[in-house]
């Protein structure tokens, strides 16, 4: 080891810091590669415009750290100039003993006698990627957040807000880095491999030279006050030892939900939108956005029968625009006498009445309790920063730069001029108050529509020590703090549509529940599938996703069957969130009947691997989620218009051949859901195939054969018997297979069984059905008046 080096290593990886050029370098040690070499760590350095570098002092020191990923070991570098204007900047390199993966951070010293305001560090600049490497089937994939495309690209180059994911082949052997944020705070993260610079103080543009950059940025960036030591709370994730990209995903998903104490509240439970149904292109022009409108239809639910499988969340959304009260709406103001006398929005039906909360419901705690009395959980809608004129007028202080004057500007709705402060303190207690004020009211849940007016790119905040990101992240913040852990939290995070280009970013990471990843759209198309399915790494870890509502009806015509149950099958296995544009009394028993199928709503931390991203085309046609080693839940997509096979191979390098993940020598019952159909067994060798009409999905289960009798499917859930099984067991000593099921009253609950060459006795419990066609199956059949988990013992003789 040269006498200017400093190394830091664990088992995985080893960190290389030269202090004489005062670069570092990246290396696995498990494949003996470099990840890259010779990266700078620079501080609001900007392409084009780089002086001359200042003499500097680099002082290193190690020490031990810890935090939710462990014991580790950390390398302090300060940089201190000797000359010239640039702060002193230090860079900490985390490596822990029992994770593959660095975290990095950083902080600033301000050495002068005035505020300084940092808005740029990168972290990695200029690393040389593939040093000693051939570089072969590169693919990309960017870390996207809210409705920002993400699908995976080829090549190797990307530049990407959040993170990225870069996969390839060295010589036979696969590579893969995994770069992006980690803590979130105060700043959003951008990566970047590219052809670009090398050399420091000088740009040369150099095609052979290819490199990453990992950045930490804000438009207005930090404040760091005169002679402070300023350590960001952000820290960045950098993973180039994990070799396979499903796996390398699924940690940085795991590590980014630790980081952030992220735990998203599921939605067990399916969402009416009283917007959409009152619309006429996206709905029905049904005038039920209004309070006793959505009493009405959780009534209906209930009397349905609804209630008996899951709740029906009605999400009242007061969202009048400024075009025709010369500015004047609800927002703002936050309380029931503007939500009395502002009404729904434009383009919808309105029906009786004037505003959104209407007798006998005219303030949101009569609203909750009638709905929560019913059964039901009341949401409703706040628009992020638009606030109405004349409460601007009223408190001009809380709006950005304490400035009103462009309030007579013409605008459109979600284009203002004038926008709130979410940094001022009296306009954050108004907030908080108003919050916790509808959390004594009952109120479950909040939309936030049109978040992106509240990214303050030009900064204009009472409190400067926020950055255009905490800002951002306060107004959620807030909202988190006065509803509780509890509260479902909605950022309608499509980004980019105002004045100040809003990027769509994870930086709400540990406080919302749940981003859109689409525009307003009751229809379904593939790409909507594929914006949440290639995020599964932080699906229900980090984020929930979803399109937004969608409707059983197109034109004023049902949607075939097939259709529904696709979009239906995708919210309830990629999204976790069903939000519908049809009302109760408009569905018939058909449309109720398949949306029960999805609930309770899968939870946890999994989601769904979408297998054949490296090999497939633009959209993943199949998707896997583990349930046991022996229990794999499959989901075909057909993404063209017309029919065709869709396939898979059982078994295999999944990144290589897009297998299921099964064992080779093993065999599966296939049993696929909507059709009640048995596919037979497959070979852990063969491949599953269906033949889809376009725009079709079906929904399969493959269980490993066992030496006895097994359960292999439900018509209950699409996961066909992990949640609505429990405790089946196989007794060899009795014969018989035990358990429970989760019963509907008034519904057959009907469980397929392989018998797998025993013989069926007798049942306690329930009744046996030998299935016509279906040699070595039965249907155990479950009824009851009430909800019941009713046990059975399934007896057999060989």
């Amino acid at each position: 080891m040269a006498a200017d080096q400093i190394i830091l290593h664990n088992r995985f990886c080893e960190i290389t810091f030269d202090r004489k050029t005062g670069r570092w370098s990246a290396r696995d040690r498990i494949a003996d590669a470099w990840a890259f070499r010779d990266a700078q760590f620079r501080v609001d350095k900007f392409p084009g415009q780089n002086w001359r570098e200042p003499e500097t002092v680099i002082t290193c020191r190690k020490q031990g750290c810890q935090s939710v990923f462990g014991k580790g070991t950390e390398l302090e570098i300060t940089f201190a100039p000797k000359e010239g204007y640039d702060p002193t900047r230090i860079l900490k390199i985390r490596l822990y003993n029992k994770r593959p993966f660095v975290e990095i951070g950083w902080g600033i010293w301000n050495r002068f006698g005035y505020p300084i305001r940092i808005s740029k560090v990168d972290v990695v600049y200029g690393g040389e990627l593939f040093s000693g490497q051939s570089v072969r089937q590169p693919r990309v994939l960017r870390s996207g957040a809210g409705a920002e495309p993400n699908m995976v690209e080829k090549g190797w180059q990307i530049e990407a807000d959040n993170g990225a994911m870069l996969t390839y082949l060295n010589r036979g052997s696969r590579r893969t880095m995994v770069a992006g944020g980690l803590a979130y705070g105060e700043f959003g993260r951008t990566v970047e491999w590219r052809d670009g610079e090398r050399g420091a103080g000088k740009r040369v543009r150099n095609e052979g030279f290819r490199n990453m950059i990992l950045s930490f940025t804000d438009p207005q960036g930090r404040i760091v006050q005169a002679g402070e030591t300023y350590f960001s709370p952000d820290t960045a994730y950098l993973d180039f030892v994990t070799r396979d990209p499903f796996d390398a995903l699924d940690a940085y998903g795991q590590a980014l939900r630790d980081a952030n104490n992220a735990n998203p509240n599921v939605y067990d439970f399916p969402t009416l939108c009283g917007w959409m149904v009152s619309t006429q292109n996206l709905g029905e022009g049904k005038p039920i956005n209004n309070s006793p409108g959505l009493v009405e239809q959780t009534a209906l639910a209930r009397d349905r029968g609804l209630m008996k499988y899951t709740p029906l969340a009605v999400r009242l959304e007061p969202d009048t625009y400024c075009y025709n009260n010369f500015g004047d709406t609800q927002q703002g103001w936050w309380d029931d006498a503007h939500w009395s006398a502002y009404g729904p929005g434009d383009g919808q039906a309105r029906g009786e009445g004037v505003g959104s909360l209407r007798k006998p419901y005219e303030t949101f705690e009569k609203f909750c309790k009638a709905v929560a009395d019913l059964g039901g959980i009341p949401f409703t809608y706040f628009q992020s920063s638009m606030p109405s004129n004349d409460f601007a007028v009223a408190h001009p202080d809380w709006m950005l730069n304490k400035d009103i004057s462009r309030l007579h500007y013409p605008h459109a709705h979600h284009r203002p001029f004038v926008r709130y402060d979410y940094t001022h303190p009296r306009f954050r207690a108004h907030c908080l108050a108003v919050w916790q004020r509808l959390r004594k009211a009952g109120m479950k849940g909040i939309k936030f529509d049109y978040p992106e007016t509240a990214w303050a790119r030009y900064g204009g905040f009472a409190d400067t020590r926020f950055t255009t990101t905490s800002a951002y992240r306060e107004m959620f913040r807030l909202c988190r703090e006065g509803l509780g852990k509890e509260a479902f939290i909605h950022e309608r995070n499509l980004g980019g549509t105002t004045h100040e280009d809003a990027p769509r970013l994870d930086a709400t990471a540990g406080i919302v529940d749940i981003q859109r990843v689409w525009g307003d759209a009751s229809h379904f198309e593939p790409e909507m599938a594929s914006r949440m399915g290639l995020r599964w790494y932080k699906s229900r870890r980090v984020f929930l996703y979803y399109p937004d509502g969608k409707s059983f009806y197109m034109d004023g015509k049902p949607i075939e069957a097939y259709k529904r149950r696709t979009f239906l099958t995708i919210m309830g296995f990629l999204s976790g969130r069903l939000e519908i544009g049809t009302s109760i009394g408009s569905m018939t028993d058909e449309m109720f009947y398949d949306v029960t199928r999805l609930f309770p709503m899968l939870g946890g931390t999994q989601s769904p691997r979408p297998v054949d991203m490296l090999t497939g085309g633009a959209h993943p046609s199949v998707y896997v989620y583990k349930v046991t080693a022996s229990c794999l839940q499959v989901m075909l997509i057909n993404n063209m218009k017309t029919a065709r096979l869709v396939a898979a191979p059982l078994s295999g390098d999944q990144a290589a051949t897009g297998s299921l993940g099964a064992e080779p020598d093993s065999r599966y019952h296939a049993f696929d859901f909507w059709s009640q159909a048995y596919l037979g067994v497959l070979k852990g060798t063969d491949r599953l195939s269906m033949k889809l009409r376009g725009g079709e999905a079906s929904m399969i289960s493959l269980r490993k054969v066992e030496d006895h009798p097994q359960v292999i499917s439900t018509n209950r859930h699409i996961m066909q018997g992990m949640l609505e099984c429990h405790g089946v067991k196989w007794s060899p000593k009795a014969g018989t297979l035990i358990g429970n099921v989760d019963v509907v009253g008034g519904e057959d609950f009907v469980m397929t069984v392989a018998c797998n060459g025993w013989e069926p006795q007798s049942c306690e419990g329930a009744v046996i059905r030998k299935r016509t066609g279906s040699r070595g199956l039965v249907d155990l059949v479950f009824t009851s008046d009430v909800n019941a988990r009713m046990p059975f013992d399934l007896m057999f003789g060989v």
